[in-house]
């Protein structure tokens, strides 16, 4: 007999899982001690992961060209510890992915959290869950896949109306009817009608343009006007041909019962804050020349209830989803389009409130039903409106990763390369770092960190000496490693003439933040500077060789008309495992870099760069950020008045009291002075960079001022002494460089009140 699943009896339930089977009286004794042998084993696997997210067949959006994240929830058929581990691998064929833990909760028997995963599919996902090195449960789901995501709408050429069903060929191309995904064989779930929709064929289209699955959400219902379509309450003067789900006021006037629009947005909220890419709209035609001309729509009135039902959803789901709206009016040969209504639909598209759709008002005759007598589509009328959509979807969407867009009276340009890891500075590490330390100076002691396992020696020697000669050596021998995206984004203000410097950033950790932080933007447009950051590992944390940063402004300057960028001076930002970056980087180039911050370091020993002592920079602590503690608060804080003193650095460091490893709004205010006053001081008046690198002025120690550092043992908001460099009482060595007297007030405000200015 097949052991039963009980209590008492996992170990025997998890042979019975391998596929063992017996009697119990009939083992032989060399049976039975191979029993037990098996018996002593670990149970791995005993209890099971039911995932509800993802959903097998599941499209996710992808939010970059290269990835998109998996919500992942899922029950445990039993309790698990809060502290059990959460890992994932994806699957294609027998290539395995290796194990990725998450940061996941659980939560008794409750599995949440979300994982980064490429673009395409369908991938395999597995889960399991452990604790204390043993697997307690495992789950997973068949058919993920990362790709585009569309809701489609209106009505029955929107819908399963056609006169043949359409069948994916790709096998790619899923369809989700508010609870669960499936194969988008026609009928598409979620919509009305039993015949044959377009989708099958567009996803194809799409599918083999781009190589990643299609997801739809079919939305339509046959024979709608858009007045059936609109909010509840919303109003208008006469009825649609159809009237289930209008009612007559009072008044005389008519108004929506709201269903059709309340199915339409509980369809989109299912799938989250930018879980789709486009609403797809065809809808028209029970507007269009209806046999009673009382229930006919004028085309202004189309054109503003289709932009109410536009606006209002937006509102409702919380982001702006891009729409396309279709010229659809036909109804039989002779009556085949209403100029006023395929008007208001192009209305839309002109006043920028949608983007283009195709004329299905152009496929006539065999593409009809019934021979070219019908208003819906034959099988190839099916997948010739695919094929229209696909013209007007696809290249707009090669152009949502590239296209320049306007923000914050700037324009924005991004762009996406897939890079090998050996660009980036942990690669470098590995494989060219000198591992020598006995010739260290520095004033760091050898350390075990408690992060992250307590047999971790501290690497202390980040003064690198590797020339790009040997790093090109070293690659072609051991490789250049995984590639993997990295986004690279620009912001330039309007009406700069020639961009004067860039404010450099990488997107690790707050960088993401500080790119868009309205008062940056502010500042630079008053200083006449472009925004760049870059987020992607083999550039976010530090990179090599320096000339990867310039060969992207350089092409980004070609973009967006400022060939300058190659030249301009750099300022440059980077938080916690960032400061490979903003600390590292003018350490080799610092003719080309008037400041730099160091925001949280990860490793405060990145900050050690004798290299960039003669430009300025600022290391910001969080007093209650944990990697302060590693090893200790007075060793990680005597880093900058080390370089001070023995290279005659110009650097501050500031520590925000009661604060961890993020920075808060009241942060900000400090970066922007730094960045002002050594820009004023550091850039000549006059710099050109179209002309080439501009010579950046050197600062006197002298000419700034110095400031009392802050003291660990005391700890909180401290009232630290600044003055002019002369005149300084304490240690001139070792006190903070303050660039200007406004600098240095503002500094001091910051350690005594937490805050510039207040």
């Amino acid at each position: 007999m097949r052991l039963p699943l009980i209590s008492v009896d996992r170990k025997f339930f998890a042979l019975s899982r391998l596929g063992l089977s017996f009697q119990f009286g009939a083992f032989a004794p060399g049976v039975l001690t191979l029993l037990f042998l098996l018996l002593s084993l670990p149970i791995v696997g005993g209890a099971e992961l039911v995932l509800t997210s993802p959903r097998d067949f599941q499209v996710v959006q992808r939010a970059t060209p290269a990835k998109g994240t998996l919500r992942l929830a899922g029950q445990l058929s039993e309790d698990a510890p809060g502290d059990a581990v959460v890992e994932t691998r994806l699957v294609v064929g027998k290539s395995h992915a290796a194990w990725q833990r998450l940061n996941a909760k659980v939560a008794g028997r409750a599995v949440s959290g979300s994982l980064e995963a490429p673009a395409g599919g369908w991938w395999r996902l597995e889960v399991r869950v452990s604790h204390a090195g043993k697997v307690l449960a495992t789950g997973g789901v068949e058919h993920v896949g990362v790709g585009e995501v569309f809701v489609v709408a209106g009505q029955s050429n929107s819908a399963n109306y056609g006169e043949v069903k359409q069948t994916p060929q790709t096998g790619r191309v899923a369809a989700f009817d508010g609870a669960n995904w499936q194969l988008a064989n026609d009928p598409q779930p979620g919509a009305g009608g039993k015949g044959g929709s377009f989708m099958p064929p567009l996803g194809d289209a799409l599918t083999k343009k781009f190589d990643v699955p299609i997801g739809f959400v079919a939305c339509g219902i046959g024979a709608t006007s858009v007045r059936e379509w609109l909010p509840k309450g919303a109003t208008f003067p006469n009825p649609p041909t159809l009237t289930g789900r209008v009612e007559q006021l009072a008044d005389g006037r008519w108004a929506s019962k709201g269903a059709a629009f309340d199915m339409f947005i509980t369809r989109m909220k299912a799938l989250g804050p930018n879980g789709f890419r486009a609403v797809l709209w065809h809808q028209g035609e029970s507007d269009a020349n209806q046999k009673d001309p009382t229930r006919t729509l004028l085309g202004k009135l189309y054109r503003e209830h289709l932009e109410q039902i536009i606006r209002e959803s937006r509102r409702a789901i919380g982001w702006d989803a891009p729409w396309f709206v279709a010229q659809a009016s036909y109804h039989v040969p002779g009556d085949e389009g209403s100029d006023d209504i395929r008007a208001a639909q192009a209305s839309l598209w002109k006043g920028g409130v949608a983007q283009v759709g195709p004329d299905s008002d152009a496929l006539k005759g065999d593409l009809r039903e019934r021979n070219g007598q019908g208003v819906h589509y034959s099988g190839k009328g099916l997948r010739e409106h695919g094929a229209k959509w696909a013209e007007k979807v696809g290249p707009w969407l090669d152009q949502q990763w590239t296209a320049p867009r306007k923000a914050n009276s700037g324009t924005e340009w991004t762009t996406f390369e897939q890079l090998p890891e050996c660009h980036s500075l942990g690669w470098v590490s590995a494989n060219l770092q000198s591992k020598d330390t006995k010739s260290w100076n520095g004033v760091l002691d050898e350390a075990k960190w408690g992060m992250p396992s307590p047999q971790q020696a501290v690497g202390r020697n980040w003064d690198w000496k590797v020339s790009d000669a040997q790093w090109r050596e070293a690659v072609k021998q051991k490789g250049e490693g995984n590639r993997e995206e990295v986004r690279f984004e620009l912001w330039v203000p309007d009406h700069v003439g020639i961009v004067r410097g860039i404010v450099v950033i990488s997107g690790h950790g707050s960088g993401e933040t500080l790119f868009r932080h309205a008062d940056l933007r502010a500042l630079a447009k008053e200083l006449r500077l472009a925004l760049f950051k870059f987020t992607g590992n083999p550039m976010q944390r530090g990179f090599w060789p320096g000339r990867l940063l310039f060969d992207q402004l350089k092409t980004f300057g070609a973009k967006c008309g400022h060939a300058e960028l190659e030249h301009a001076p750099l300022f440059l930002y980077g938080h916690s495992n960032g400061t490979g970056f903003s600390a590292v980087f003018p350490a080799y180039l610092p003719e080309r870099v008037w400041g730099w911050v160091s925001m949280r370091p990860g490793i405060t020993f990145q900050v050690y760069q004798p290299g960039a002592a003669r430009v300025p920079g600022l290391v910001i602590f969080g007093e209650d950020d944990h990697f302060l503690a590693r090893p200790s608060k007075e060793e990680n804080l005597a880093v900058v008045p080390a370089v001070r003193k023995r290279h005659q650095a110009l650097w501050n460091f500031a520590v925000e009291a009661k604060t961890g490893h993020g920075p808060a709004e009241k942060t900000w205010p400090l970066v922007f002075s730094f960045l002002r006053h050594t820009f004023t001081a550091r850039v000549p008046a006059n710099a050109d960079a179209r002309t080439g690198p501009v010579k950046l002025n050197a600062l006197p120690l002298e000419s700034g001022h110095l400031g009392q550092n802050w003291n660990p043992a005391k700890g909180g908001h401290q009232t630290l002494s600044t003055a002019p460099y002369a005149t300084f009482p304490g240690d001139k060595s070792t006190a903070s460089w303050l660039p200007t007297a406004v600098y240095a007030a503002d500094w001091q405000a910051f350690q005594r009140d937490g805050a510039v200015g207040k």
